[in-house]
C-alpha cells in the first residue's frame, strides 16, 4: 500500500513538473495583462466618482487629477528606457505591481487632495514599468502576422479586463466610493502573486533572459522600421485625447447633466469596451491593414464624427450607440500604433515605450483639457475640440503618408 502511494505521488509530481516545464510567458504574460487593466479600469473611473464625492473636487480638478498619474506614466516609460533594456521583464513587472498597489492603499490612508495627486502620480509612475517591457516581451522577435496574432492575444487579454471593470467600478462606487479603490488594491495583489510564483516555479520563465532589446543584445540588428509608424503614432495621440475625454469627463457629464445614475454609465462605458474587444479580435486575423494607410485615416474623419454626435444627444440609446462605435476605432488606434511601430524595429522595449508614453499623453490631454473646457464651457464644445484635433490629425497623416510613400511596404 505505502509503495503504491509512493508510486503514485512519484507521478503526480512528475506530471506536476512537466505540466510547468511547459508553460511559457504567453501563460504568465495574457493574465497579467487581463489584471492590470481590470484593475486600471476600475480605479480610473472609480477616482472619478472618488474625488468627486470624497473631496468635492470641480470637474476641471478631476481632470487634472486624472491626468497627474497619466503625466507620471508618460514620463516614466520616457525615462525609464534603459531600465527597460537591462532589467527582465518578469522583474520589472512585480515591482510593477507591488508599487501600484502601495500607492491605491496610500490615496485610501492619506484624507488629502494633495497627497492624492501624489500617490496617484507614483501610481502612473509605477505602471510605466508594466507596460513597455511586457509588449517588449510579448513581440520578441516575431513580424507580419504572427505581430498580429501576438498583438490580438495581448490586447484582447487587457480589453477582457476593460470590459469588465466599468461595470465593476460603478457597482462598487454605488456602494461606497471607496470600494473600486480597495478592489483595485486586492486585483494588484493578485497580480504580483501570480508574477512571482511564475519567476519562482516555471523553469521557462526562470530561464528567460529577454531583456528588451532583439535577440537579448547578442548581436546588431538591422532597423527595418516602417515609416508609417509616424502617422499611426500622430493617430494614437489624438484618438486616446478622444478616449481621455470619454473615460474622464463624459462619466461627470452623464452623472450632472444628464442625471443618469453610476452602475448605467458604467453599462454605457461597457459597451464601448465590448465592441474594441471585437475589433481587437477582427484585426488580429487580418492582414489588409498592414502597412496600410487608408483605414486608419478614414477611422479618424469617422472618430471626429462620433466625437461630436457624443456631445449632441442625450438618450441613453443614442450614447450607447455611439460609445460602441467608438470602441472600434480606439481599437484600430491602437493596433496600427503598436504593429507598425514594433514592425521591423531592432530595439522593441523603446518603441513600445514611445507608444506608451504617447498613448498616456493622450489620455492627459482629453483628461485635463477636455475637464477644464467641460467646467468653463459645455460638453458641446468638448465635442467640438475633439472633432478639431482628429481633422487636424487625419490631414497630418495624409501628408506624412505621402512624404514617405516610396519607403511604406506593400
Amino acid at each position: 500500500m505505502s509503495r503504491f502511494k509512493f508510486r503514485y505521488i512519484s507521478q503526480q509530481q512528475q506530471f506536476l513538473r512537466a505540466l510547468s516545464a511547459g508553460i511559457g510567458k504567453t501563460a504568465v504574460i495574457l493574465p497579467a495583462a487581463f489584471l492590470t487593466e481590470s484593475a486600471l479600469g476600475v480605479l480610473t473611473l472609480g477616482m472619478v466618482f472618488y474625488t468627486r464625492e470624497v473631496y468635492l473636487l470641480a470637474p476641471g480638478t478631476v481632470g487634472w487629477v486624472a491626468a497627474t498619474w497619466q503625466s507620471c506614466y508618460a514620463l516614466g516609460c520616457l525615462l525609464m528606457r534603459p531600465a527597460f533594456e537591462s532589467l527582465r521583464p518578469r522583474y520589472s513587472m512585480i515591482a510593477s505591481t507591488v508599487g501600484m498597489s502601495l500607492a491605491v492603499a496610500a490615496i485610501l490612508l492619506c484624507h488629502s487632495v494633495a497627497l492624492t495627486f501624489v500617490f496617484y502620480g507614483l501610481f502612473g509612475f509605477c505602471l510605466s514599468f508594466f507596460w513597455p517591457p511586457l509588449m517588449s516581451w510579448m513581440s520578441l522577435e516575431i513580424e507580419g502576422k504572427s505581430l498580429g496574432r501576438a498583438m490580438s492575444r495581448l490586447t484582447l487579454s487587457g480589453n477582457a479586463g476593460i470590459i469588465i471593470s466599468p461595470f465593476v467600478a460603478g457597482a462598487l462606487s454605488t456602494l461606497s466610493p471607496r470600494y473600486p479603490l480597495y478592489a483595485a488594491v486586492l486585483i494588484l495583489l493578485i497580480n504580483t502573486i501570480l508574477l512571482t510564483a511564475a519567476a519562482l516555479l516555471l523553469p521557462k520563465i526562470r530561464s528567460d533572459q529577454h531583456r528588451g532589446r532583439s535577440r537579448n543584445n547578442t548581436q546588431h540588428v538591422a532597423d527595418r522600421s516602417t515609416p508609417l509608424r509616424f502617422p499611426a503614432w500622430a493617430g494614437l495621440f489624438v484618438t486616446f485625447t478622444v478616449l481621455g475625454v470619454i473615460v474622464t469627463v463624459f462619466p461627470m457629464y452623464a452623472r450632472d447633466e444628464l442625471l443618469l445614475e453610476k452602475s448605467t454609465i458604467g453599462i454605457l462605458l461597457l459597451g464601448r469596451a465590448l465592441m474594441t474587444a471585437a475589433c481587437f479580435l477582427i484585426v488580429g486575423r487580418t492582414t489588409f491593414w498592414h502597412f496600410n494607410a487608408v483605414p486608419m485615416t478614414t477611422t479618424l474623419i469617422a472618430l471626429a464624427l462620433l466625437v461630436l454626435g457624443l456631445s449632441v444627444f442625450r438618450s441613453p440609446a443614442v450614447l450607447a450607440l455611439i460609445l460602441m462605435l467608438i470602441g472600434p476605432a480606439t481599437a484600430l488606434g491602437f493596433s496600427y500604433s503598436f504593429f507598425h511601430g514594433a514592425s521591423g524595429a531592432s530595439n522593441r522595449a523603446k518603441r513600445m515605450a514611445i507608444h506608451e508614453a504617447l498613448l498616456a499623453t493622450g489620455l492627459i490631454c482629453g483628461s485635463a483639457v477636455g475637464g477644464q473646457i467641460y467646467e468653463h464651457f459645455s460638453m458641446g464644445v468638448v465635442g467640438v475640440f475633439g472633432a478639431v484635433l482628429l481633422t487636424a490629425a487625419a490631414a497630418a497623416q495624409i501628408v506624412l503618408v505621402r512624404l514617405n510613400r516610396s519607403k511604406v511596404k506593400r
